[in-house]
């Protein structure tokens, strides 16, 4: 029922030259110490190498690892980031990993609104999407409650896109620099939650790989 009743709830907004506002994001980390701070990252990934490359982030997905992610998750004060913003290359890449922003934005009821934005160069596409999990410690997928796409097919690999996802108590915005918005507007009431992972990550469906991405002056937005 929730697929069906929110899918409509979404705007599409193509062409859109810039991010619409500056106000409330702030830099989180532009690697330019050249490793990755503990004090802002929690690296616990077991399907991808992370490390600083020339005041980049060079994230490497492993192949032989299939319907798993591997994240580097925000742990500064993560109740108050309603936002994440990051400079995105895809160096190379195999099959269908994907590289993605993600995190959750509430709850519908007793489960938990998970939400990402990823950029899939072995289809030539960027897209959002939203589902339902049931809460911790089973952490299951529920039902599917969107799916947006940017203009395709573009050309992903070796170009860098800025993307960013932010939360609302009524919306989630999605937005790729030169390509527009994607904006989902809750159709039910969404209540706090105390699942507050926010990262940047990796995943693969079919356990391809490798997949070679760069992630450069990441932001976050504060209320």
């Amino acid at each position: 029922m929730y697929h069906r009743f929110m899918l409509l709830a979404v705007l599409l907004i193509f062409g859109s030259p810039s991010f619409s506002s500056a106000a409330g994001w702030e830099l989180y980390d532009d690697f330019s110490s050249g490793t990755i701070d503990s004090q802002k990252w929690n690296n616990a990934s077991t399907v991808s190498t992370i490390s600083v490359e020339n005041q980049r982030l060079k994230v490497i997905h492993l192949s032989g690892h299939p319907n798993k992610s591997g994240w580097l998750q925000l742990v500064q004060d993560p109740a108050n980031i309603l936002g994440i913003k990051a400079s995105i290359t895809v160096s190379s890449c195999t099959g269908d990993v994907r590289t993605r922003l993600g995190g959750y934005s509430g709850k519908i009821g007793a489960n938990d609104v998970w939400s990402a934005l990823q950029l899939q160069p072995g289809y030539d596409r960027i897209y959002s999407f939203i589902e339902l999990d049931s809460p911790s410690p089973d952490y299951q997928w529920i039902n599917d409650l969107h799916y947006g796409q940017f203009r395709r097919p573009i050309e992903l690999s070796g170009n860098t896109y800025t993307v960013s996802m932010l939360f609302s108590t009524d919306k989630i915005t999605y937005e790729v620099g030169g390509l527009g918005k994607i904006i989902y507007r809750y159709a039910t009431n969404v209540s706090p939650t105390v699942e507050l992972f926010r990262g940047i990550g990796t995943r693969s469906t079919n356990g391809d790989g490798p997949c070679t991405s760069y992630v450069d002056n990441v932001y976050v937005f504060r209320p």
